[in-house]
């Protein structure tokens, strides 16, 4: 199990490292590009739009008379409360950032995800035009996310009602967060994994299949970018980089690339298979998109 996560973990690793290569480096930028620009109009408008706020329902608040000399205070005070508010939109952006700009970006980590496959992968791709690819990418992340929302919510409010009657107990009462991360983990890991899935027209159901018999591995990959995706302004970079990993891991678990690639960890460059996991089976992919 233990040694199942640390290789999910390795293929984040080599996501890094592959995507400092200059092969991939320019398809890296088009995500982090658009992922900054999206969050940098998010930011701006929402945290404008509150200072505005605030300004308009305090900008009468002077006084007269003896008390004239507060005013000054009350403007110093409205302009701390708007650094204040221009702060906090930022952190509270970056925390759900993440989830909104899956969906918009998805075109742009599609394309990444093909590069990486390309260069990586025993066969060659079927043939697709971008704004083919960009459909079939939405379209994906709708079926993600039509599958998760309410699966999400299940096991939220189960892990809730676990962690309210064990709130009493030391030690005990961390087993429904941990179920929670666990869970969280499992969801991240497939959502970056599926995007090579998708790109060999692997219908979700099936990838399913695939990711559950290599479970820890998935859990372990999903478990560090999970961690990622929650400190501000790094998710901006995590996102692009978490895509080349999971592709890398699915041409893996899919039998698409060659055990010993060197842009595997290195525990699967010798060929070893992953313990705690089911053994692979070799994917049959269709060669021509419908």
């Amino acid at each position: 199990m233990l040694t199942a996560a640390s290789v999910g973990i390795g293929f984040l690793r080599q996501g890094f490292k592959v995507g400092r290569s200059r092969s991939v480096r320019a398809w890296l930028i088009l995500p982090v590009l658009a992922n900054s620009i999206l969050f940098s109009l998010a930011w701006y408008w929402s945290a404008g739009w509150l200072a505005d706020l605030l300004q308009g329902w305090t900008g009468t608040w002077q006084f007269t008379g003896f008390f004239e000399f507060i005013n000054p205070v009350i403007d110093f005070l409205r302009s701390v409360i708007k650094w204040l508010i221009w702060l906090l939109m930022l952190v509270l952006l970056a925390s759900v950032f993440t989830t909104v700009v899956q969906l918009v970006s998805a075109p742009f980590m599609g394309f990444l995800s093909a590069k990486v496959d390309e260069l990586y992968a025993q066969t060659p791709l079927p043939e697709e035009g971008l704004w083919a690819m960009s459909r079939r990418v939405v379209w994906r992340e709708l079926i993600k996310l039509y599958y998760w929302s309410w699966r999400a919510l299940l096991v939220f409010i189960g892990t809730a009602v676990l962690s309210f009657f064990l709130a009493a107990i030391p030690v005990v009462n961390l087993i429904g967060p941990a179920i929670w991360f666990l869970w969280a983990s499992w969801m991240m890991g497939i959502q970056y994994m599926d995007y090579g899935a998708d790109n060999r027209i692997i219908p979700f159901k099936q990838a399913l299949t695939h990711f559950r018999q290599q479970r820890w591995l998935v859990i372990g990959f999903g478990g560090v970018v999970l961690v990622l995706t929650m400190v501000p302004l790094v998710n901006l970079f995590i996102m692009p980089v978490a895509v080349i990993g999971g592709t890398l891991a699915w041409l893996y678990i899919g039998g698409f690339a060659a055990p010993n690639a060197d842009v595997f960890p290195k525990r699967l460059q010798s060929g070893e298979s992953v313990p705690g996991s089911l053994p692979l089976t070799k994917i049959d992919a269709p060669q021509t998109r419908e």
